[in-house]
């Protein structure tokens, strides 16, 4: 294989030729036909050089290669694969393990060979199938017949592929200080601060413990310590779910969150396929022959593939927010065109049909503001029943108090509707006990004709004496204090929406928010509402909004604001100048005027000056940056006027122990990825912004997709000259949580350009083979008689052969000179070959 000796041999001047050779190759490959190469077109001793090697096809050299592996056009990682010789034959072939091709997604019941641990060419295991090697880009594309492959929804990633990670423990903390002075005529005041959040962990194969905290210090009080919560928990692929133990939150989507000290279980959606998240609508069709289906949504195509004659179905459509229908279009062998439509539209509680959602949480009630803890049990579960209908049902349990919820999600050409009914008894030891209901409809529509897009429209009404869970605490902790009941601020009803209208082409668009609220026992109601549109001319963007509250007394209070953002494209770090302008009722409020952009090496230092003025206060100059640096993001930032002044620092980072040592990063983060790439010191985490590996060849990725393939690549242009990446990039899924372990092998040792001359003087053939004294092969002369080498041996000896007799073939000695590491890219060295 031509060019992939071309790249082994790292000699740019040896590709131009042989790369002109592939054309003809390949051809001669496909047709499986014998190609004679006339050498008297090569110039000088080249045309001494056997080809006959090439003759049938692009030879590969065995071996273990990396390689970018797509399946039927879909990537699948850079992964090592074996290139071996078979009986009987010349060539390298690659070899496959029954595991690899399970994980490129082969049905298991299409492989055909009854030798399953042994690594043998993909034609022993799917007869039909075929490889095809792209030596140039170093890419292998596996052509399987769709039939013996597992059907799976996009972007889906086996279970056995999702990595639980590596015994580690972790510290994320963000630490600010801050020291203020307010000057006055008669007075001079001094207030310093710290605040620090601390997120700990301790990872043992698939348990976490978790500890997440906080503590404060002001200047003349007593520091403060809080514990915010302590858990471990554990993912459950089989379930699809997440075990936690300790100290934690429910997670409040049908019921009000609360924080509990026991146990729970519940669903993590986290698992689920990118393409089955999030609801989107099952479309059906018939195909009369092998057929093109492309499904647009707000003339957009959302989807394509080809189905065979018959029935079909597409069930790994990707969310897109709230809806708009789907427009199906079948398009036939013949020209037919069939087309027909399916209504999406959605609301938070639809699930896509057969899929379910669960939560189930018992232990102690754990709120700082109760002088007890009873305790609790709630449980809720949702399915969908149909395409269009999703049920949902729920309940909590507590001393004196039980709750059920029951409801439904449809979806319907006219928008989507959820309608749920929760029903609520609070026992009281010196009160009358209190029972009701409380009734919520929900509605969301995307009208794409119109450009409107009713996101969320949704109305509660409680009834008298119906207590939400956190309500009917609040109560029993007034009723333990001999307080009223009456002193509990219980709202009767609510009325949200969210509306947002595309004006289409250069006008812009509009949104409007609101709310209404009103309580029992209290006259009036609360309104919030904001107006507001934004557009774009050129590069110019813009936006105006109007905000009302409305109080229960009758005060309002009306804010009007302007802004307006420009990007200075003139200026080579393309900073952007940008402003803004409020007033309160009928008075002027506040002005900004900033610029704010990034600066040196990958965009690592974020920079933002402001000059402030408000109504009331003097003028005031704002300055700040943040630096990320390899190991941690470093913030500094000062404001002063002629009244005050305020200076603040801050640090923020993660950091990681492992078996190899304390690893940091500049950002902080819970599924992480550590890389550990041997003598790679100063190369680039492309992943992960300021992150380099260190001197022990270590660097951590912060942040990474739990459940999806992320790719984590190296760049290698800070490293030591005198160390090579085997690879740099591979791919990892990771649990939710897990420091999962990526290893980069290198290879270290001095680079060395050899010049060879023959005995005559003149260079050594171009193209012929150049070996090891251990005859593994290193790679080919290029032109000029050039060598490239890579060896952390003093001296050695090459073979270089090109011809079968001995007359064809030459040795010559090398010696690395003594150079301090990294002194210069590549040694260079002329040597004669006897």
């Amino acid at each position: 294989m031509l060019s992939l000796l071309v790249r082994r041999a790292e000699t740019a001047t040896t590709a131009a030729l042989l790369l002109t050779l592939l054309p003809a190759l390949a051809q001669a490959q496909q047709e499986r036909i014998a190609a004679n190469f006339n050498s008297q077109f090569l110039r000088g001793n080249a045309q001494h050089v056997d080809l006959t090697h090439y003759q049938r096809g692009n030879p590969v050299l065995a071996g273990d290669y990396y390689l970018d592996v797509y399946v039927n056009g879909r990537w699948q990682g850079r992964n090592l694969l074996a290139f071996r010789v078979p009986a009987a034959q010349v060539q390298a072939q690659t070899c496959f393990e029954r595991d690899t091709l399970l994980n490129y997604g082969v049905d298991p019941a299409a492989l055909a060979s009854a030798e399953t641990d042994v690594c043998q060419p993909l034609t022993s295991w799917l007869p039909d199938a075929r490889t095809e090697f792209d030596s140039s880009r170093l890419r292998l594309d596996l052509h399987v017949p769709q039939a013996q492959m597992s059907r799976n929804p996009r972007g889906y990633v086996a279970p056995d592929q999702w990595d639980p990670g590596i015994n580690a423990g972790f510290l994320s903390y963000n630490i600010n200080a801050f020291h203020s002075e307010r000057i006055g005529t008669d007075m001079r005041s001094r207030r310093d601060s710290v605040y620090g959040m601390f997120n700990a962990g301790v990872n043992l194969g698939p348990w976490q413990l978790r500890h997440d905290s906080s503590v404060q210090a002001i200047s003349g009080e007593s520091s403060h310590w809080q514990r915010t919560a302590t858990y471990l928990r554990r993912p459950l692929p089989s379930i699809q779910g997440v075990l936690t133990l300790g100290e934690s939150y429910t997670d409040g989507q049908l019921f009000d969150s609360v924080g509990y000290r026991g146990v729970s279980l519940v669903s993590d959606d986290r698992m689920l396929p990118d393409s089955q998240r999030g609801y989107a609508p099952v479309v059906r069709g018939l195909a009369d022959t092998n057929a093109l289906v492309e499904i647009r949504q707000n003339g957009q195509v959302i989807y394509q593939s080809t189905v065979p004659p018959g029935p079909f179905v597409v069930d790994d459509l990707y969310a897109t927010g709230y809806g708009g229908d789907l427009e199906v279009m079948v398009r036939e062998a013949d020209g037919r065109v069939q087309r027909f439509m399916v209504p999406y539209a959605s609301v938070p509680q639809m699930l896509r049909d057969g899929q379910s959602r669960y939560q189930f949480t018992t232990g102690t009630v754990r709120e700082s503001q109760l002088s007890r803890s009873p305790w609790m049990a709630q449980g809720t579960y949702q399915y969908g029943l149909s395409n269009r209908l999703t049920a949902y049902s729920g309940g909590t349990a507590s001393d004196d108090y039980f709750s059920w919820l029951g409801g439904a999600a449809l979806g319907t050409p006219i928008g989507a509707f959820s309608f749920d009914i929760t029903h609520a008894t609070s026992r009281f030891e010196r009160h009358a006990n209190r029972s009701g209901q409380s009734y919520k409809l929900g509605y969301s529509k995307l009208l794409p004709e119109m450009g409107t897009n009713i996101t969320v429209a949704a109305y509660r009404y409680s009834t008298a004496g119906y207590l939400s869970f956190r309500d009917a605490l609040s109560a029993m902790e007034l009723e333990r204090n001999q307080l009223s009941l009456d002193a509990l601020r219980r709202q009767r009803s609510e009325f949200q929406l969210t509306l947002n209208q595309n004006l289409g082409g250069r006008w812009g668009a509009l949104y409007v928010t609101g709310s209404v609220r009103d309580y029992w026992r209290e006259r009036g109601r609360a309104t919030q509402y904001q107006f507001g549109y934004n557009n774009r001319y050129e590069n110019i963007s813009y936006s105006v909004s109007v905000q009302q509250t409305e109080y229960q007394l009758g005060e309002r209070d009306t804010l009007y604001s302007f802004t307006m953002s420009v990007p200075l494209d003139y200026v080579r770090s393309r900073p952007t100048l940008s402003t803004s302008l409020t007033q309160r009722d009928s008075d002027y409020d506040s002005g900004r005027l900033g610029l704010s952009g990034s600066a040196l090496h990958n965009q690592n230092l974020n920079y933002n000056v402001t000059v402030a003025d408000s109504r009331g206060s003097a003028t005031t100059g704002e300055l700040s940056a943040e630096y990320r640096a390899p190991y941690a993001s470093l913030r500094a930032s000062h404001s002063q006027s002629t009244e005050y002044r305020q200076t603040s620092a801050g640090v923020s980072g993660s950091l990681v122990g492992h078996a190899g040592g304390i690893t940091l990063a500049p950002q902080r983060g819970d599924t992480m990825v550590l890389i550990e790439a041997p003598d790679a010191r100063g190369a680039e985490v492309l992943n992960a912004q300021g992150v380099k590996v260190d001197r022990r060849g270590y660097a951590l990725v912060p942040y990474v997709s739990p459940y999806r393939l992320n790719t984590v690549t190296l760049e290698p242009g800070s490293m030591s000259h005198q160390v090579e990446l085997r690879t740099n990039q591979q791919v990892v899924a990771p649990y939710a949580g897990a420091v999962a372990r990526l290893r980069f092998d290198t290879r270290t040792g001095q680079p060395l350009l050899l010049k060879v001359r023959m005995t005559d003087g003149k260079p050594a053939p171009f193209g012929a083979q150049v070996t090891d004294a251990e005859s593994q092969p290193v790679g080919l002369v290029g032109q000029g008689g050039v060598v490239f080498l890579r060896t952390d041996a003093s001296a050695g000896q090459l073979q270089i052969r090109w011809g079968a007799d001995a007359s064809s073939q030459c040795r010559l000695q090398f010696r690395i000179p003594q150079v301090d590491a990294g002194a210069t890219a590549y040694q260079r060295q002329e040597t004669i070959c006897e």
